[in-house]
């Protein structure tokens, strides 16, 4: 399992000290992203093509900027032909599930955003744990 820590900022609280729910989506893709770049074997600066086709979130307990950071991981639920479901999951330092969402991504050909199929070492890369 892929794990990513972030550090919140003062920018990412609402008027009552919460991690505003907006964020919870921005943190998930940051730790998304990352495993990508991961599993694909891509640079630190390169992101894969992609866009985002259906997320859900479950909320299930507040971050506050006194927890400092989100700790984010990802699995890989299924994988279509043109898209990818993953599971992430976010938690406080400290273990507490704070979110879990599930993101559908649809891959795309990086030229002008027509869906393409997944590659073999793609699917080979983000089939595995």
């Amino acid at each position: 399992m892929h794990e990513k820590r972030i550090d919140l900022r003062w920018r990412d609280l609402d008027a009552y000290g919460h991690v505003n729910q907006a964020v919870y989506l921005t943190l998930a893709e940051e730790v998304l992203d990352d495993w990508f770049r991961r599993k694909l074997g891509l640079g630190p600066e390169r992101d894969w093509d992609y866009v985002a086709a259906r997320t859900t979130i479950e909320y299930r307990s507040e971050l506050r900027l006194a927890d400092e950071q989100a700790v984010g991981s990802v699995t890989s639920v299924s994988l279509g032909t043109k898209s990818l479901t993953a599971g992430v999951t976010l938690r406080a330092p400290d273990g507490r599930l704070v979110a879990e969402l599930e993101h559908v991504v649809a891959v795309l050909d990086g030229r002008g955003g027509a869906s393409r199929p997944l590659t073999a070492s793609e699917r080979a890369a983000l089939s595995t744990p």
